[in-house]
C-alpha cells in the first residue's frame, strides 16, 4: 500500500499541482514579438492573472513571471495567428489591428486603461527611412493622415479597438507634378485608413499605392531596401526595436493612431472562471 502511495505521490508531482488535484491549466496566447509580448504581460498583471519581477516593464518575458498563482500556461506566437487560434486556446492578448481584422472587437474582455498607458508609447507610425522625412510627398500623406477628417473617420469606424491620436492642422506642400507613394500596411486598420486617405491625398497631386502585409518584418525590410517609400503598421517601441536589432534605419514621420491591446476569450468564456 505505501509503495502505491508513493507511486501515486511520485505521478502528481511528474504530471503537476493542477492536473492531480483535477483542475486545468489555462492557456493564454501573447504574441511572441519583445515588445508587444511584453506589453501583453503587463496586462496580465494589470488583471491580477500573474506578477511580474519588479521594474521589468517593456522589457518583461515569461522569465519574469514571479508569481503564477493560477498556474497559466502562456503560449508565445505570430501575433497575426493569435485571432485563428482562439479555438485551441482559453485566452488571447492580441493587437487592436488583429482583433479588427479579424472582427471579434466587440468580444474582449478587457483593454489597456488608456488614462495609464501613455498612447504616445503605443502610437503607430508613419514611418520612412531615415533622410526621406522633408519630401513633399511624404510631408502631404502626414497632413492627410493627421487631419480632422480622417481622424475623425478613425473614431467613427473603429469601436475603440483603434483609437485617433487627435487632429492636427499641419500644412501640405504644393506638388506640381504626380507622384506615387508607395506604402506598405498591415490589412486592418492600417490599409483601410490609406484607402480612406487616398482620394484626399489625390487632390494634393499624389496617389497611394498600398500594399498589404501579414507580416512585421517585410513592410520595414521594403522601406530600409527602398521598394517602399513608406510603412504605417507598427509602433514606436516596436520601431525602436527593430531598429536596433536589424541594423535599419527607419523613421517615424507622424503618430497616427494607437490599439489599446485587449484579451479575448476562446475556449473559455470569462476570467471569473479562471480565476474560481
Amino acid at each position: 500500500m505505501k509503495k502505491f502511495l508513493s507511486l501515486a505521490l511520485a505521478l502528481c508531482l511528474a504530471l503537476g499541482l493542477a492536473a492531480c488535484g483535477g483542475g486545468k491549466q489555462y492557456q493564454i496566447g501573447i504574441p511572441a514579438d519583445a515588445t508587444n509580448g511584453a506589453r501583453a504581460l503587463l496586462l496580465l498583471q494589470d488583471q491580477g492573472i500573474l506578477t511580474l519581477k519588479e521594474g521589468v516593464g517593456l522589457s518583461a518575458t515569461e522569465r519574469d513571471i514571479a508569481q503564477n498563482p493560477y498556474n497559466v500556461k502562456v503560449v508565445a506566437m505570430e501575433a497575426a495567428n493569435l485571432p485563428v487560434s482562439l479555438s485551441d486556446l482559453d485566452f488571447a492578448v492580441i493587437n487592436g489591428n488583429y482583433a479588427s481584422g479579424a472582427g471579434i472587437g466587440s468580444t474582449v474582455l478587457v483593454t489597456e486603461d488608456a488614462e495609464s498607458v501613455a498612447a504616445q508609447t503605443y502610437g503607430n507610425v508613419l514611418a520612412v527611412k531615415e533622410g526621406r522625412e522633408t519630401e513633399p510627398a511624404i510631408q502631404a500623406l502626414v497632413a492627410v493622415l493627421m487631419s480632422a477628417d480622417v481622424q475623425s473617420w478613425i473614431q467613427a469606424n473603429y469601436n475603440g479597438v483603434v483609437m485617433p491620436m487627435g487632429a492636427q492642422d499641419l500644412s501640405i506642400p504644393e506638388i506640381a507634378e504626380p507622384v506615387t507613394l508607395k506604402v506598405g500596411a498591415s490589412p486592418s486598420p492600417h490599409a483601410e485608413i490609406l484607402q480612406y486617405a487616398a482620394p484626399l491625398l489625390a487632390q494634393h497631386n499624389v496617389t497611394l499605392d498600398i500594399v498589404e502585409f501579414d507580416d512585421y518584418v517585410m513592410p520595414n525590410t521594403g522601406v530600409e531596401d527602398g521598394s517602399l517609400d513608406a510603412n504605417y503598421f507598427q509602433h514606436q517601441p516596436y520601431l525602436d526595436d527593430f531598429n536596433a536589432q536589424q541594423g535599419t534605419h527607419i523613421v517615424s514621420v507622424g503618430t497616427v493612431h494607437y490599439e489599446p491591446m485587449g484579451l479575448y476569450p476562446g475556449k473559455t468564456a470569462s476570467l471569473d472562471e479562471l480565476k474560481k
